[in-house]
């Protein structure tokens, strides 16, 4: 085998192999959970507590976006988010809910979210104390569902 054809079957042996080989890089729920408490220590607020109850609560909306192939805040039966926090037993006063998908990166996950006035009213919300954070990879793709909550009432009412 000449040189130049011996070469060609290493680059195609090459690809071959890294083409079948690459899977979506793994988002860590620590390094999310940790840029999310950055952007709300630059805004003055507390930062958010992982909540082994709604990180279960995010894996079970992961579990049914996947099995039933929906990417949506609503499921295709009308089932909401609020569904996966009470089933858990996570007895909420104020709830909120972000869903990404396709990202690598923690750091771009976040900007992506702090650019969108609705994911980042949930970021920055003063109500929540909780969250929970479930990053699932199939077919080469990250699913990430981050659950905002609190048990507590935050607001008070003075009488007068």
């Amino acid at each position: 085998m000449s040189k130049g054809r011996f070469s060609i079957l290493l680059l195609l042996i090459s690809l071959f192999f890294v083409g079948n080989t690459y899977a979506a890089t793994p988002l860590s729920s620590a390094q999310i959970l940790d840029l999310l408490n950055q952007d709300r220590q630059k805004h003055g607020l507390a930062e958010l507590q992982s909540n082994p109850i709604l990180n279960l609560a995010a894996l079970a909306k992961a579990d049914d976006m996947l099995s039933k192939k929906y990417f949506a805040h609503v499921s295709p039966e009308g089932t909401k988010p609020w569904h996966w926090f009470k089933r858990m037993g996570y007895n909420y006063t104020y709830a909120g809910e972000n869903l990404a998908e396709g990202y690598h990166d923690a750091r771009e996950l976040e900007n992506s979210w702090m650019n969108s006035p609705t994911h980042r009213a949930n970021i920055l919300s003063p109500f929540y104390s909780d969250v929970g954070l479930a990053v699932v990879s199939y077919q080469n793709v990250n699913l990430v569902v981050q659950f905002f909550g609190s048990t507590q009432n935050k607001v008070s009412l003075r009488e007068w």
